[in-house]
């Protein structure tokens, strides 16, 4: 038999449905069999019956006696699963506003984030309902557990209660793994016949991790791509950091102006450097330059194909793995001092009052950073009003200062970020958590990087945008119940052009528990993303949006920059195609987001791994039925007091109330209250907090 034909007898349902949708005549079976390559009475029974069981799903329907055609009505959609702890999932498509829900019978062999087709079958006014017809893509095919041997079958118990199903491991796929062991293995198949996925065992890991292993071993099951190819190397030894005079001859040359960079004391990849120059008048020049990444990666080329499958670099505690080879990164691109470097660059030209600056020039530069400041040096000189480059930073700080509070009034949302950072050792495990709130000089940058950003994006005409969609409006109702309940009563509608100026202001209000509301607001918010179709960045409050100032980190950077190029050289640009592209790089950005976090979490529980049985104070972040979540003073990290502990003690949930309220004497616990919890236990593995409450 052919491999042709053997291919066809394996996806055969599949073949025949394929074939029917790219039809507008109807077919019999023995044409279908002629499509296939399958003719001949030997194959004519297998045929029959996929016909049959595609009849019977509705996939396809009976128009004459023996002709068959697909149904144009049957509804299928692609997205993405995401599962739930009780093995529930719910399928995101763009096809429709909400999610679509399937039950764990219904999911068919998927898994965690698999890319999946799903049958609609019922779509309620408040509920859509659907269950898998195929999974088309695995989100990940590795996984971090343990082994459970229970002497006549073994198992794979995934860390991760999301992933959606344990593993059978047969006995020769352990690999030297043994009862209770944490492995990372291989998903090998799901039958659609088979209760469970296979796998292999790949490596086995130690119980008690390291920071360096939590960061190896989720780089590995994630898919990270942290290694560069031979042939990459090669092609980096023909790049070289002198620039040659007939590259400058074609530039703006900004080597004679004050410029700067400011960045954090550990950075070594310098996206980004301000330059200022007096002008009459009391006027003022501000130069953004950002690195000219693009004119070091050609199109197409090893290092540019390998910097697109990354998208952007992913940042760990003491360890970077970078979109770019550290050749271009840190070295040629990077914006370091006393160094002449080519930049791509926006010249804004205003009054040093700060009440108007214009974007008066876009186009290739070559810069000289003057000073490599950290973000505590600018804020130094700042507080006490002298030091280097003093009158600089001061106009800088006050038209970012103007612009801030313009942006504020205009409709962006004024959120409040600490930042948690980790002081590690010698050996890259870490020593102490920090928690740094924002200086005026994260913000003097913020503003400058966004000025461009806007100006970029109103420049072009389409790209890729960075967007940001409404609010959800059920999790807005459940804000505005809380500040209800909170003595506030506000109505907050998504649809209101008004909302964020609500928002601002009640951030803003004697009484109100910030911190809780500003996560509540966060958890109504949806998530920023990338798109060729402008809906406008909600969050920023503008009508356009791109991503300009990062293009050794973010490959959509160094799109818009390619397409910048063009387009102020009156040449011709296309965004077909940059929608795939988009999808690739909210995915990834999504993940490496999610990874992020989880290995911050770890360290967080590292540090507390000898507290065990001790006593803190904390704020209660979230009421669940399962629990109350509590966040630890100094952003130690979040941990769980289980309800049980509450239940035992006459306590019940009010969803409503965002509370737990005591059925005999009325005693509550609300959201932002502060309260003593000691540590019961910590799983490194399962990066889990467990608390108990302390009543002083």
């Amino acid at each position: 038999m052919s491999r042709r034909r053997k291919r066809a007898l394996i996806d055969l349902k599949e073949n025949i449905l394929n074939i029917l949708k790219s039809r507008t005549e109807n077919l019999n079976p023995k044409q279908i069999a002629w499509e296939l390559n399958l003719r001949g009475s030997q194959y004519q029974k297998k045929i029959t019956k996929a016909i049959s069981d595609l009849e019977k799903s509705g996939l396809i329907i009976r128009k004459e006696k023996y002709k068959f055609r697909c149904n144009q009505s049957y509804q299928l959609v692609v997205g993405t699963i995401d599962i739930n702890k009780r093995g529930d999932g719910y399928v995101q498509c763009g096809d429709y506003n909400e999610d679509i829900f399937i039950k764990k019978s219904n999911r068919l062999n998927s898994l965690n984030n698999d890319t999946v087709s799903v049958e609609i079958i019922k779509n309620n006014r408040n509920v859509l309902t659907g269950k898998i017809e195929k999974v088309l893509k695995r989100g990940q095919d590795k996984f971090i557990g343990t082994i459970d041997d229970n002497g006549k079958n073994i198992f794979f118990i995934p860390e991760n209660d999301k992933v959606g199903s344990d593993f059978f491991i047969p006995k020769e796929s352990l690999n030297g793994a043994k009862h209770k062991d944490r492995v990372i293995i291989q998903l090998l198949d799901w039958p659609v016949s088979a209760g469970c996925p296979f796998g292999t065992v790949i490596r086995v890991l130690d119980n008690n991790p390291s920071l360096k292993a939590a960061i190896s071993s989720s780089v590995e099951v994630f898919g990270i791509r942290n290694e560069f190819s031979k042939t990459i190397g090669e092609e980096l030894k023909h790049v070289s950091s002198k620039i040659k005079k007939s590259e400058i001859t074609k530039r703006r040359d900004f080597r004679e102006d004050i410029t700067f960079t400011i960045d954090p004391k550990d950075a070594k990849d310098f996206d980004d450097a301000l330059s200022i120059k007096f002008l009459p008048n009391k006027k003022v020049q501000i130069g953004v330059h950002i690195a000219d990444v693009s004119h070091y990666v050609p199109v197409g080329s090893e290092v540019d194909n390998e910097a697109f499958l990354r998208a952007f670099s992913v940042y760990f505690p003491g360890k970077v793995i970078p979109m770019l080879p550290e050749k271009l990164s840190n070295e040629i691109c990077s914006l370091r001092p006393n160094e002449d470097k080519l930049s791509f660059s926006i010249v804004f030209e205003g009054g040093e009052d700060a009440s108007e600056l214009n974007a008066v020039w876009f186009g290739k530069g070559i810069i000289n950073s003057d000073y490599r400041f950290h973000y505590d040096e600018v804020e130094d000189v700042l507080l006490k009003k002298r030091g280097g480059l003093y009158k600089e930073l001061k106009t800088l700080n006050k038209i970012a200062l103007n612009f801030r509070s313009k942006r504020m009034e205009n409709g962006s949302i004024d959120f409040f970020r600490k930042e948690i950072c980790f002081q590690l050792n010698n050996f890259n495990e870490p020593t102490q958590l920090i928690e740094k709130i924002p200086l005026q000089a994260h913000k003097l940058v913020e503003e400058f990087m966004l000025l461009a950003n806007k100006a970029v994006a109103n420049k072009l005409n389409g790209g890729i945008y960075r967007v940001h969609d409404l609010p959800c409006a059920d999790q807005l109702e459940d804000v505005a119940r809380y500040l209800k309940n909170s003595g506030v009563s506000v109505h907050l509608n998504a649809k209101k052009k008004d909302l964020p100026i609500r928002i601002n202001a009640i951030l803003k209000k004697p009484g109100i528990n910030v911190d809780v509301f500003q996560n509540l607001i966060l958890r109504a918010m949806s998530k920023a993303s990338y798109s060729t179709k402008n809906i406008g960045h909600y969050g920023l409050g503008f009508a356009k949006y791109m991503h300009f100032t990062s293009p050794i980190r973010r490959y959509a950077d160094l799109i818009i920059h390619r397409l910048l190029f063009k387009h102020i050289n009156n040449k011709q640009y296309h965004v077909r195609g940059l929608e795939k592209k988009c999808a690739h790089f909210s995915s990834l950005e999504k993940l490496y987001v999610d990874v992020e976090r989880k290995i911050n979490k770890f360290v967080q529980l590292k540090l507390l791994e000898n507290s065990v049985g001790k006593m803190f104070c904390g704020t209660i972040s979230s009421i669940v039925k399962w629990g109350v979540y509590v966040e630890l003073d100094g952003g130690r990290g979040e941990g769980l007091i289980p309800i049980k502990q509450f239940t035992e003690e006459k306590y019940y949930h009010n969803s409503d109330l965002f509370s737990l309220i005591n059925r005999k004497n009325g005693h509550k616990y609300m959201l932002g209250d502060d309260v003593s919890v000691k540590i019961k236990s910590i799983n490194l593995v399962k990066n889990e907090l467990d608390l108990a409450l302390v009543k002083l």
